[in-house]
């Protein structure tokens, strides 16, 4: 982990609406953080000591098996915080948030942001309770299209939803990273993402994913982009 040199500004969508008064009194106990790909913000059932509001890059929460198998079921960008167990006061978390795009972000001790946070203005509190509404209906989404959906129709609304959070049509994912997210084989993936590259819908190479057309990639998409899409856009509705 590198700490940045220099105070960044928010792009984080909770900690823009911050007021005058609860600026100053959550800014003293903001560390701004530099974080690569990979990164393990929480390990599954290890303590929350930290949160992270996110102002660039995306991470992921990923249920784990003791066989090793993993399955997103939540995505983070700028519009909230790893994790959100920390606006709770959850002193442990189940699965493992990890960074899955490089990220910037602004750290808090957990226990210091549950005290800010019961003690916040009702405006702060609302933001907030409607970003807890947002990750439970992620969660419930995204069980309910991993058992419905084909992979490919998945894949589509993972990448998708990628861009989106990252505010970038490009980025770098691997196939093992993204058969590990998508709870599926790598050679399915594989076949999945050269689908969409022969298509000429996405360019896959080495890495590094480029969506060509956005609009192809939406009709392959599953009903579930949308879905959190349209909900994402009340949390950040002021």
């Amino acid at each position: 982990m590198r700490r940045t040199s220099h105070r960044q500004s928010f792009q984080n969508h909770i900690l823009v609406g911050l007021t005058g008064c609860e600026y100053a009194r959550f800014a003293p106990h903001l560390e701004p953080v530099s974080l690569p790909a990979g990164e393990v913000l929480v390990e599954a059932g290890g303590p929350i000591k930290h949160a992270y509001f996110l102002n660039s890059g995306m991470a992921s929460v990923v249920a784990t098996l003791s066989n090793g198998t993993t399955l997103e079921v939540g995505v983070i960008g700028r519009e909230g915080v790893a994790d959100v167990n920390a606006l709770l006061g959850c002193k442990v978390n189940l699965n493992r948030v990890i960074v899955q795009v490089a990220m910037t972000a602004m750290r808090i001790r957990a226990d210091v942001l549950m005290r800010l946070y019961q003690d916040s203005a009702r405006e702060l509190r609302e933001t907030g309770n409607r970003y807890v509404q947002y990750r439970l209906n992620q969660v419930s989404q995204s069980a309910l299209c991993n058992h419905a959906h084909e992979i490919e129709e998945r894949l589509a609304r993972w990448l998708l939803t990628t861009a989106d959070t990252v505010g970038n049509d490009q980025f770098e994912l691997t196939h093992e990273f993204l058969s590990q997210m998508l709870g599926a084989r790598r050679s399915s993936v594989s076949l999945a993402a050269g689908t969409l590259a022969n298509a000429g819908v996405i360019e896959y190479h080495r890495g590094r994913i480029l969506v060509l057309k956005r609009p192809a990639l939406e009709q392959l998409a599953c009903e579930c982009y949308l879905t959190l899409k349209r909900e994402l856009a009340t949390v950040n509705e002021n």
